[in-house]
């Protein structure tokens, strides 16, 4: 028993003196055990560094961080796991769990020995993460950072002139109106040639513009780059060749513009806010005539076609004092100053970002408010974007991101059956001679807006009494539109296989996205603007419209990239699965003849004019390939392959594949140019693909039924449409060799790149056929193939020029496309091509085969004839030989058997030997190319194209310290345009107002001037001719920037770690001998580009600041 007893007392004993042995704080571990401690560094402790547990997949399963005090404390999940501690600036230590108390001492990661680290730049592009000198395919890239400051609602505005072989336009001038973007050319008839806009590898999803016609667009259509804050942009990257879109399928047929926002990063929490403010104006244009000029004017255009005052009893002209409404015809109203005005735009941006062990995030707001520069245009938008990346371990990775657009934007009113031009568009027309407020006896203002009555003179019903006082109608009629778009994004990243780069890597990504967007416009015409009785339909009309649409996309990547042994050999592949699924539905209706004192709702008590409504919905799959192996990093191989699924075709074309092919030889690695030392790059890249193109509207393979007037009290239905069950798939095949250069350590470096594209089974939009089918259009139809040849060149310069602290960087881009129609039916040609309309102001529509869209055909313009009478030698006053008489080739007048001359007539009928009109004295002079002395369709020749040859622009960027000078320009060459502005405000053909180049008309026999006589609705003076085909060709200063930066080190003490100016002017001068008020004219479709005088393009100067914190 005693010996028993020992025996325990000397286990107790042991134990006792184990414990006495163990190091002070070790103590045994269980799941659960609370551990605490202090981080300091050699001086003092360190707040907020992370201390985590991690178990031996290097997954975060616990973690604590330290107080002001370097304290930290939580509760472990497993004692063999490990400890990491982490802090911004220190080097990265883990350590076992090996008791409860821990004293950690980091060390400082900023004092490192020099070494020299070589970076390989990856560029993200089919799919996969490829290194720069890789590429194979015809791209470019672009830096946000080269845009910072620059007062921008849409980035399209700062690419202008940096992308070779993009060419963008300002839609109009009006807010929200957006740009239309051509890359490489015109690519479509009446369809979309937009390049596709890829956000962080997301497509905008919406049918809104499904149907939209953008050949004959009078319309702005919606600027999808309104939802990217130029602000949240990192960089930008331009897929031009089909080998690069082949990706995207029939999605990036015109061509891809990549974006990629900014995210968070590891380290200290960032607070950056920037304020930028913005006056804007317009470019004059045309100048037109005063009251008085244009009242002159007018007496004169009715009196010249008969030789009678025909304008006696025209109350409005004649400034009868003793007529009540003598007042307000009695002035000189500018109508144009009357409405613009110097646009305002705001715009404030903040962002929060940073991270830390487990997560990074950024979250970022804007908010722009903007006023046009025509009265009553006001544009507000508000942007978020958060985006999130919690890395669950080394494998694991999940990401979110939520971007949310809103914009309400208070447009003027326009309605196609009450107000068919914008407010300028009534401006260049109006008489001014009339009053914008009513006027007492004495010529003052009175509150009121004055509106034409409907018991004005007969000829003014024609066309001035149409045009509401664009005054009053800015202020009193509403026209608001108001758009959301949420984009909510849930990704899945898990490293299946490998996690550094000397491991075999198999990637999964999966991730779903949302895309909601609604739209809503709501306008409202008052009873105000309303002169002719209640009976109207514009009386109090107000309409209202919707639009919502819900589209999901789910994608799955899977992505293998193998370790090699031999490191000579490279190989990456990916293999992806899309669906995406949408539904949309429209509601809209108007009413008119609401009581007035505000009441502006459709459900209010009034008349319906108009209700409808309708749904949509479609669905693709999209399953894609692409590989890429490289050898060397010498010799370079891609290829992918894309297969769409969509529910626009039938069972026959319901699935469309799209492969490509391409190359790179980097001959400046080879062994052979090592010689040359001066050049760092040269690369050859071949490349072929194929992509394709869907129709806008979806199951046209289905017959469709609406409804139909009742029969005997029955209902009734009938077709709606053709069923295209044999619609095809639009397809663009395109060959590309590009090179790459690169010179002085690559601080010089320049591509160049050759193309033909070829186009078949070319889709067009409401195909024209004969109404005996019952039918006056087909939705779709193939009709032809279309060619576009073309090369771009780009050189780009990185401190090209460094002394002391002077950098100088600059920037060329030039590009050129030929566009050709190979193969159309002739039926098709038929209903595209117009006849000749004997009619002023019209051009020929002409597409023919083996010629390019946008060709021009009219009269060439010869001047004017200065005498009615003909003879040998002028009399002056009398005649002369510059009168209206035939000529033959070689310019002698031609005689009849009496020898008399023969007068110049127009559109002569030989059948009944008539003619619709003699020409005379003061007459416009076009070119009879038959000599037969008859201006008919026989003398309609060629007169230009609409399309550019040669688009472009360049820059440069000059630094000295911390202050910089950055410039871009922007060009086009060799486009016509019709003046189509110009020409009605020179042709005294109507009541409205004309330009003062109408001062230097011809009036009496003997004149010799420049422009021909006034002729109210009478005569052929604006036939259409190379009279109003101006050369659109220009050098735009597209924007100027001086910036400075405050020395961080002088900042520092106020808390702040960059404090940032910026003055900035855009579009400050265009260099053009064009006559409208801007050259930067919209092309694309099939027809003739004219310049309607749109809102032009505005000017602006800007003010802003960045400050971080």
């Amino acid at each position: 028993m005693k010996a028993k007893i020992d025996f325990v007392e000397l286990k107790v004993q042991i134990a006792i003196l184990a414990l006495a042995l163990m190091p002070m704080g070790v103590s045994a571990q269980t799941a659960g055990t609370m551990i605490h401690g202090v981080v300091q560094d050699d001086i003092e402790p360190l707040m907020a560094c992370n201390v985590v547990e991690i178990d031996n997949t290097n997954r975060i399963v616990a973690a604590g961080v330290t107080d002001m005090n370097g304290n930290f404390s939580f509760r472990i999940v497993d004692p063999k796991h490990k400890l990491k501690i982490s802090y911004v600036g220190y080097e990265t230590q883990i350590i076992p769990i090996k008791g409860t108390s821990y004293k950690i001492t980091l060390k400082s990661n900023t004092q490192l020995q020099e070494v020299v680290v070589k970076t390989t730049k990856i560029v993200q592009t089919s799919g996969l993460a490829i290194p720069e000198r890789e590429l194979s395919v015809a791209h470019q890239m672009i830096d946000a950072k080269e845009f910072e400051g620059l007062a921008l609602t849409s980035v399209d505005e700062a690419l202008q002139g940096r992308i070779a072989g993009l060419d963008i336009v300002a839609n109009s001038g009006n807010l929200g109106a957006g740009t239309s973007m051509r890359l490489r050319g015109v690519s479509s008839i009446n369809g979309s040639s937009e390049p596709l806009i890829v956000v962080d590898g997301n497509i905008f999803e919406s049918d809104y513009n499904s149907n939209f016609d953008y050949a004959n667009a009078t319309e702005d259509q919606f600027a999808e780059l309104l939802n990217v804050n130029p602000d949240d942009i990192a960089s930008i990257s331009v897929l031009k060749d089909a080998a690069g879109t082949a990706i995207y399928g029939s999605q990036g047929a015109n061509g891809v513009i990549e974006i990629k926002t900014k995210r968070g990063a590891r380290g200290k929490t960032k607070v950056q806010y920037s304020y930028r403010a913005m006056a804007t104006f317009q470019p004059k244009g045309i100048n037109l005539l005063n009251g008085d000029q244009y009242t002159m004017l007018m007496k004169e255009a009715y009196y010249n076609p008969t030789l009678s005052d025909a304008s006696a009893n025209i109350r409005e002209f004649n400034y009868d004092t003793s007529w009540n409404e003598y007042e307000m015809y009695n002035n000189n109203t500018d109508w144009r100053k009357a409405i613009r005005q110097t646009g305002v735009q705001q715009q404030h941006y903040v962002s929060l970002s940073g991270g830390g062990e487990k997560a990074n995030f950024r979250i970022a707001g804007g908010y722009d408010h903007q006023t046009g520069t025509v009265i009553e245009q006001k544009l507000d938008r508000f942007t978020t974007r958060v985006a999130l990346d919690y890395f669950v371990s080394d494998r694991i990775k999940i990401v979110t991101n939520f971007n949310l657009t809103y914009t309400d934007n208070k447009k003027n009113y326009k309605d196609n059956s009450i107000v068919k031009d914008d407010l300028l568009g009534i401006a260049y027309v109006k008489m001014p001679n009339l009053s914008i407020y009513e006027q007492d006896a004495q010529g003052h203002d009175l509150p009121d807006y004055y509106h034409m009555l409907n018991t004005a003179s007969a000829e003014l019903l024609r066309d001035q009494y149409t045009y509401v006082n664009p005054v009053a109608l800015a202020k009193q009629a509403k026209n608001e539109e108001s758009t959301y778009q949420i984009q909510p994004e849930f990704q899945l990243h898990y490293n299946l296989l490998g996690t550094s780069a000397d491991q075999t890597q198999l990637k999964y990504e999966g991730k779903i996205l949302f895309n909601i967007f609604n739209k809503y416009n709501d306008t409202f015409y008052p009873s105000s603007l309303v002169t002719n009785g209640w009976s109207d339909t514009g009386n109090n009309k107000t309409t209202s419209d919707a639009h919502k649409s819900t589209a999901v996309t789910t994608t799955h990547r899977l992505t293998f990239q193998p370790h090699f042994n031999n490191e000579d050999h490279s190989f990456m592949a990916m293999a992806q699965f899309q669906l995406t699924d949408g539904s949309s539905k429209s509601t809209g209706s108007s009413v008119w003849g609401l009581p007035s004192g505000g009441i502006q709702s459709p459900i209010a008590d009034g008349i319906v004019s108009n209700l409808t409504t309708s749904s949509g919905q479609w669905r693709s799959v999209y399953l894609t390939f692409s590989a890429h192996y490289a050898y060397k990093g010498r010799y370079i191989a891609d290829f992918s392959v894309r297969r769409d699924g969509s529910t626009k075709f039938g069972d026959d074309s319901r699935w469309g594949n799209f492969p490509a092919l391409s190359f790179r030889w980097n001959v400046s690695d080879e062994p052979f140019m090592e010689r040359i030392k001066w050049l760092d790059m040269l690369s050859i890249r071949p490349g072929w693909g194929k992509v394709g193109s869907q129709p806008g509207g979806e199951y046209l393979y289905f017959s469709k039924y609406t409804n139909g007037t009742a029969y005997n009290g029955n209902g009734s239905v009938y077709p709606s449409n053709i069923r295209l069950s044999g619609l095809k798939w639009e397809e663009k095949e395109t060959w590309n060799i590009g090179f790459d250069l690169g010179f002085l350590d690559n601080r010089l470096t320049a591509d160049f790149n050759i193309y033909t594209q070829h186009t078949s089974d070319l889709l067009m939009l409401n195909r024209k056929i004969p109404t005996s089918s019952g039918f006056t259009a087909l939705t779709y139809q193939n009709v032809g193939d279309m060619v576009n040849n073309g090369w771009e060149f780009n050189i780009n310069g990185q401190d090209i020029i460094k002394a002391g602290k002077f950098r100088a960087n600059f920037n060329v881009s030039f590009a050129n496309n030929k566009n050709e129609i190979t193969k159309m039916d002739e039926t098709v040609l038929a209903s595209l091509n117009s006849d000749f309309s004997k009619d002023n102001g019209s051009y020929l529509t002409r597409v023919q085969l083996h010629n390019a869209f946008g060709s021009i055909y009219g009269f060439r313009y010869k001047g004017v004839y200065q005498y009615s009478k003909y003879s040998d030698v002028e009399v002056p006053g009398v005649s002369g030989p510059n009168a209206p008489v035939a000529r033959d080739a070689e310019g002698n007048v031609v005689v009849d058997k009496s020898g008399y001359t023969t007068p110049m007539v127009f559109c002569y009928d030989s059948n009944d030997k008539s003619y619709i009109y003699e020409f005379k004295g003061g007459d416009a002079i076009y070119e009879d190319i038959n000599h037969d002395g008859n201006i008919n369709e026989l003398d309609i020749v060629y007169l230009g194209s609409s399309l550019p040859k040669v688009t472009g622009g360049w820059g440069f960027k000059l630094t000295y310290g911390r202050w910089s000078w950055n410039n871009q320009f922007n060009f086009r060459v060799g486009n016509k345009i019709v003046n189509r502005a110009r020409m009605l405000a020179e042709n005294m053909y109507s009541n409205n107002n004309q330009s003062t180049a109408v001062n230097w008309r011809w009036r009496v026999e003997g004149d010799n001037a420049e422009v021909p006589r006034a002729l109210y609705r009478a005569g052929y003076n604006w036939l259409g001719s190379d009279r109003f085909v101006e050369n659109g060709s220009f050098l735009r200063l597209n924007y100027t920037q001086i910036s400075y930066s405050l020395d961080p080190k002088l900042i520092k003490n106020w808390g702040l770690s960059q404090l940032s100016f910026y003055v900035n002017a855009n579009n400050l001068f265009c260099l053009t001998g064009y006559s409208g008020a801007d050259p930067e004219v919209g092309y694309g479709g099939y027809g003739v580009t004219y310049d309607t005088a749109k809102t032009p393009r505005s000017r602006s100067v800007t003010f802003g600041l960045t400050v971080q914190f």
